[in-house]
Order: C-alpha cells, then sequence, then structure tokens
C-alpha cells in the first residue's frame, strides 16, 4: 500500500524534549483514523487483556467515562477501556491526580514505543520521564499542563524516530537495533521506517482524569516525499547529545546516513 505518510514533524527540526502541545479541533480529535488499517491487528492484541491492559479499581470511574468519550467521538456507545481501544488505532493511557502527582491509573498498550505496559501502569509522571533528558523539568510541566487543562480543549503534539523495521508492537527495541547491526548497506532504504506518535490530552469532565492517546503511524522511507528528504536528513542529523542517546540514534547511524548519501542529501 503506498501512501505519503501523514505527519511530517521532521520538519520542524530534530524531536525536542518538552511538552510543545497545540490546540486541536474537537471533530479533528480521532478522526479520521489515519491508521484505521491496523485494526484488524489490533483485535487480535486485544483478545489478550492480560497482555495489553492495566486498570486500577479506584480508576474504574475515569476508565468508563474515557470510554464513553471516545465512543461518542465515533458514534458507537461504549463503556470499556477495551472496548474504546477496538474502535481507534491510537493506545489510551489514563492519567489521575493523587495528592501533589499525575500517575498512570488504567492503559491500553498494543503499539509501544520501547517502553512496557508495566514501566507505565501505576506511575507518576516524574518516573515516567526519568529515562528523558532533563526529565524532571519536563515532567513537571507536562504536570501544569495536565492541571490547567480544561474540558472541552484538545492539545495534540508529535514524537518521531526511525527504526529498522516494520514493528508494531515493540515494547523492546533491541531486537530492532541488532537487526539494524546486521542489515546490508544495500538494504537500508527498503527495512528502514519512520515511526510517528502522534499523541492528544484531553480532560474528562466529570472525575477530572486526563486522557492521553498515542497513536503510531509507521511508513517504510521509499514513501517519504523527495521534499521531505532534506528536512528529514536535516533533523535527524540536528539531535546531539543526551538527546541522541536517549533516543539510541547510534544504532541506526550507519544504515541512515548511507540512506542519506544515496538520497544526495
Amino acid at each position: 500500500m503506498f501512501r505519503v505518510p501523514p505527519h511530517a514533524p521532521y520538519r520542524a527540526g530534530a524531536p525536542t524534549f518538552t511538552p510543545n502541545m497545540k490546540p486541536l479541533a474537537l471533530d479533528a480529535w480521532l478522526t479520521p483514523d489515519t491508521e484505521a488499517y491496523v485494526l484488524d491487528w489490533k483485535h487480535g492484541l486485544l483478545t489478550e487483556p492480560d497482555r495489553i491492559l492495566r486498570q486500577s479499581p479506584e480508576g474504574a470511574p475515569a476508565a468508563v467515562e474515557a470510554a464513553r468519550l471516545v465512543g461518542q467521538a465515533l458514534g458507537t456507545p461504549c463503556d470499556t477501556l477495551i472496548g474504546a481501544s477496538a474502535l481507534v488505532s491510537d493506545d489510551l493511557v489514563i492519567m489521575e491526580k493523587r495528592g501533589d502527582a499525575w500517575l498512570c491509573s488504567g492503559l491500553t498498550l498494543t503499539a509501544p514505543t520501547f517502553f512496557s505496559i508495566d514501566d507505565a501502569y501505576g506511575r507518576e509522571l516524574a518516573a515516567l520521564h526519568g529515562p528523558v533528558p532533563d526529565g524532571h523539568r519536563l515532567a513537571a510541566r507536562i504536570g501544569r499542563v495536565f492541571d490547567g487543562l480544561r474540558p472541552g480543549l484538545v492539545l495534540e503534539r508529535f514524537n518521531w524516530t526511525l527504526q529498522c523495521g516494520s514493528d508494531r508492537h515493540t515494547p523492546d527495541g533491541t531486537a530492532l537495533r541488532n537487526r539494524a547491526a546486521h542489515i546490508a548497506a544495500k538494504d537500508a532504504e527498503a527495512i528502514l521506517h519512520l515511526r510517528v506518535e502522534r499523541q492528544t490530552i484531553r480532560r474528562l469532565p466529570d472525575t477530572g482524569a486526563v486522557l492521553f492517546t498515542i497513536r503510531v503511524c509507521l511508513d517504510p522511507l521509499t514513501v517519504i516525499p523527495a521534499s521531505d528528504r532534506a528536512p528529514l536528513a536535516h533533523a535527524w542529523r540536528a539531535l546531539k547529545g543526551e538527546g541522541r542517546t536517549y533516543k539510541r540514534w547510534d544504532a541506526m547511524e550507519r544504515l541512515v546516513s548511507g540512506v542519506f548519501a544515496d538520497w544526495s542529501v
């Protein structure tokens, strides 16, 4: 299937470790679902709730409210987190305020980008962002965004990387990095993929929780438009230091730089 990738966050430069969230129209929150083609694949994972679902008993009211809000947006009545997750390609994460801290009280996770469901469940923002460069400051900023988020407002941001292969369920990136070490340079363009996370947050008006959605868009580099090749190469090269180490991009540098050389950018 050929398509132009639906999002190109690299046009703005290297990934940044800031909230950098922008308002989004309500009718564009979950539709159109550019990744709806993965729903059959996702439904298979949803039959294994022990693998992809976590929910605390005290978080049940927020989970029901989140499910109903997703169902309303899709025009399909729904009141369970699993049921709501079956309607959209997005993974659904519920964050609730406990004392002074926001923590994850429930989630479905079918397309994690190099973290496991138990890395997220029950953890506070500070712990979730601990590995990120300047993570404690980032967590504090995100907490302030959550605190100030009003019902009816949706905020959107993007995260991106390149990966070796089309794997969507990737709680651990080790296999992809090992694959990158053994792929011949001539095969790099065919196997490298752009992985974009479209993330949104929305306040749940009744419980006060925040619903965090993660939609993974995965496309081979072969479909990157010619006009986007230079911006992608520039953004890849621009990330340095701690950010590059956190992303573990050096494991793919041999392949990526070879593709950019073939692209003459």
